[in-house]
C-alpha cells in the first residue's frame, strides 16, 4: 500500500469552461470571506482537516459512482436508469472542487496521506452482473448517499456563515437524487431478485452501516467531529460548517432507521435487526 498526499490539480481553459457549463453559478459564491482569524487556531486546525477529508470522501464517491456506471452497463440495466446515474459523476467533483476551496479559505488544505489505488470498496468475488450492480447501489445509493444526504442537511441548516452554507447548500441539493436513485433502481431490479440474492444485499447493506457508525458512535455533547466545543463559542462551530453532536447524532439514527432500513424493508431486504439494533445503541447514554 502506498499513501501518497492528497493534492489536486485545476486545469483551467477549455476545461474549466466546459465544467463550469456543466454546473454554472459557483464563482458568485462568497468566496474570500471566511476569514480564519476569527476563529480559535485548534477551531481552524481541525476545520482544515474536517474539509479536507470531505474532499476525499468525494472524490472516492465519485469513483464508486464511476464503478457503479460499469455495473449498471455491464448488467443490462434500462438505458434511462444508467443515463441517469451518469451524471452523478459531476456533482461528485463538483464536491470536491467546493469542499477543497473551503480547506484553502482557512489555510490550505490539511497534510492528508491516502491510497489512490484503493478508492473504492472490492467487489465481492464471484457475483453475476446483475448481483454486482446490485451490490453497488446497495452500497453507493441506499446506504452512503442516502445517510449523507440528512447527515449534510443538518449541518446546512445550522451552518452560519454564507460560504459554508452556500456551498453545504450545494452538496445537498445535488446528493438528495442520488439517495433517491438506488430505490428506483431496486423497484426495477426486485423482479430479477430472488430469497437468496435479497439476503445476500441485506448482509451487504450490514456491512456498511457497520462503517458508518463511528458517525454517532463516537460523540458526545461536547464534541463536534472529534473536537470537543467546550470553551468554545457555538456560533464559531456553526460557521465553519459543523451541527452540534448531540444533533448530529440523534439524526444518524433516524436516518438509519426511516431513510435506510425502511425502504429496504419495503423491498424485502432486512439486515439483522438484532445487530442492527446493537449498532445503533453504540454511544448511547442510557
Amino acid at each position: 500500500m502506498t499513501r501518497e498526499p492528497f493534492e489536486l490539480e485545476w486545469l483551467g481553459g477549455r476545461s474549466e469552461r466546459a465544467f463550469r457549463a456543466l454546473r454554472p453559478g459557483i464563482d458568485a459564491f462568497p468566496w474570500g470571506t471566511l476569514d480564519p482569524s476569527r476563529y480559535p487556531p485548534v477551531l481552524v486546525d481541525r476545520a482544515r482537516l474536517s474539509w479536507t477529508e470531505a474532499a476525499w470522501n468525494e472524490y472516492c464517491t465519485a469513483a464508486a459512482f464511476t464503478s457503479l456506471l460499469r455495473a449498471l452497463l455491464e448488467a443490462r440495466a434500462p438505458i434511462d436508469l444508467t443515463g441517469m446515474a451518469s451524471d452523478f459523476v459531476v456533482d461528485e467533483m463538483l464536491h470536491v472542487e467546493l469542499t477543497s476551496r473551503i480547506a484553502m479559505e482557512l489555510g490550505g488544505g490539511a497534510p492528508y496521506r491516502v491510497d489512490f489505488e484503493k478508492l473504492t470498496l472490492p467487489s465481492t468475488p464471484g457475483l453475476t452482473p446483475l448481483q454486482r450492480a446490485n451490490e453497488e447501489v446497495i452500497r453507493t445509493c441506499c446506504v452512503a448517499e442516502a445517510f449523507s444526504v440528512p447527515m449534510l442537511a443538518t449541518c446546512m441548516k445550522s451552518a452560519l456563515h454564507p460560504l459554508t452554507k452556500a456551498v453545504l447548500t450545494q452538496i445537498v441539493k445535488d446528493e438528495a437524487p442520488h439517495g433517491q436513485f438506488g430505490w428506483t433502481y431496486l423497484e426495477w431490479a426486485a423482479n430479477h431478485m430472488d430469497a437468496a440474492e435479497r439476503e445476500r444485499l441485506a448482509g451487504v447493506a450490514l456491512d456498511m452501516l457497520r462503517m458508518y457508525a463511528p458517525f454517532w458512535a463516537k460523540l458526545t455533547s461536547r464534541t463536534v467531529d472529534g473536537v470537543t466545543t467546550e470553551g468554545f463559542s457555538i456560533q464559531h462551530v456553526n460557521e465553519l460548517g459543523w451541527a452540534e453532536a448531540a444533533t448530529y447524532a440523534r439524526t444518524a439514527r433516524q436516518t438509519v432507521r426511516d431513510d435506510i432500513l425502511a425502504p429496504l424493508a419495503a423491498l424485502d431486504i432486512r439486515p439483522d435487526p438484532e445487530a442492527v439494533d446493537a449498532l445503533l445503541a453504540l454511544g448511547e447514554l442510557h
